[in-house]
């Protein structure tokens, strides 16, 4: 429960025409001369909703976006794939039409019956949106009576189709926006303690903030994947042609920073904060890998792989890279993960991508999911991961909004929340 949230439940949607904002921004792959969807995870969400309008007998009306298609119309890009898929899994027929706006569509809206569902157009199809138009937010607007929000995941943008439309029309928060939030706001509040953090993926720089503000809330931080590569090299630690980031803007004030000067900010931070977990476990807040997997590529026939400890590191060739955490670290995480009451897990811990560097992401999971702990996961690479090996529902929640997650829990205050919380 997320105090102070206007929901489904505090407003009265009987018989209404209904303009539900979605994120069915999903990934989409070509199989036998069609697009279909490869994971319809962020549709499943939005069907608790969905079916709730049906039981109000309202006309729905869809509207999202998919990928960045600049402004205009792309194959790959058009939501076809997705109103066949909506439509199989709520078992009722989803009209798909060619824009989100214009004639067409106003005549498609006005035919409308109780539990019609339209699922409109791609939004991003129009260069209006992320230009942020006044007149296109006007537009969209007229496309419904209320908005029912859903889309957790693109909660944290400011565009015509999620604050400009709420700016105009009655609106409320969906049931899967509503969890997504309290879930992840319970993080930030009191946690069971121990709360362990683990963050992987590639880069750091989308991390930055949500790291800090886990300092004060986590006991103990783990690190893996791509962005432990920044922790090392500050410590002249050798790590070949590993993937690094350059540097990119961090502060609020768009001001370039090191990427490797944040990290050393952080090692610097943490270096003479310990944890006790229990006999013989006096962990670091920061704990970095001890040792990883490492290759000359990622994928291709007969890779020649190596594992290298952290301390013997003197033997990666300079051509190589890591591309997984080793087993002593995976092993070490794992007491680790045992001592958790509470678990929170944003990005693979290795190159999942490839199957010989999925055996650290693997065995975090299986880490967790032995644990007692209660087990929340960012979305993004984290969900693409437990998707592909069946894993997802052996944790407690995952998310399904990797960069509006990172920004919740980093503190940053979502635009679309100053019109769905009640005055």
């Amino acid at each position: 429960m997320v105090i102070g949230l206007k929901t489904l439940k505090d407003i009265s949607l009987k018989n209404k025409h209904v303009l539900f904002r979605t994120a069915y921004d999903v990934p989409v792959e070509k199989k036998g001369g069609r697009w279909i969807v490869s994971d319809d995870t962020r549709i499943a969400a939005s069907i608790p909703s969905l079916k709730y309008l049906l039981k109000n007998n309202c006309k729905i009306v869809i509207l999202t976006w998919l990928g960045r298609p600049a402004g205009k119309p792309e194959e790959k890009l058009k939501l076809d794939p997705v109103a066949k898929r909506l439509s199989e899994l709520i078992h009722r027929k989803v009209k798909k039409l060619n824009d989100c706006i214009g004639p067409d569509v106003d005549r498609a809206l006005a035919a409308m019956k109780p539990k019609d569902i339209i699922l409109l157009e791609n939004v991003r199809f129009h260069l209006e949106e992320e230009a942020c138009d006044e007149k296109f937010s006007q537009k969209l607007s007229t496309l419904g009576e209320c908005v029912v929000f859903d889309a957790f995941a693109q909660s944290h943008r400011d565009y015509p189709s999620t604050t400009g439309i709420l700016k105009a029309l009655p609106s409320v928060a969906g049931f899967h926006m509503e969890k997504e939030l309290s879930t992840l706001q319970s993080l930030m509040k009191k946690p069971k303690v121990p709360f362990i953090v683990i963050l992987g993926g590639a880069k750091i720089s989308d991390k930055i903030e949500t790291l800090r503000s886990f300092l004060s809330l986590a006991d103990v931080i783990l690190i893996g994947g791509a962005m432990a590569h920044n922790f090392l090299k500050v410590q002249g630690i050798k790590i070949g042609a590993s993937y690094i980031e350059k540097d990119v803007s961090l502060t609020p004030k768009k001001e370039t920073q090191s990427i490797l000067q944040t990290a050393e900010e952080l090692l610097k931070k943490t270096k003479d904060t310990f944890v006790n977990l229990g006999p013989g476990l006096n962990v670091p807040k920061l704990v970095l890998p001890l040792d990883f997997v490492a290759a000359s590529r990622k994928d291709g026939p007969s890779i020649e792989i190596k594992n290298i400890s952290i301390e013997h590191n003197s033997t990666l060739p300079r051509d190589w890279m890591y591309l997984d955490i080793g087993p002593k670290t995976v092993a070490y995480y794992a007491s680790i993960i045992k001592k958790a009451k509470t678990v929170f897990w944003n990005g693979p811990v290795g190159y999942f991508e490839t199957d010989q560097f999925c055996a650290g992401s693997k065995g975090i999971a299986q880490a967790i999911i032995h644990s007692k702990a209660t087990s929340i996961l960012g979305g993004g690479d984290t969900q693409s991961f437990t998707k592909k090996y069946h894993l997802t529902k052996k944790f407690t929640f995952v998310s399904t909004g990797g960069g509006a997650s990172l920004e919740l829990l980093s503190g940053k205050e979502f635009p679309v929340l100053t019109y769905l919380m009640k005055s």
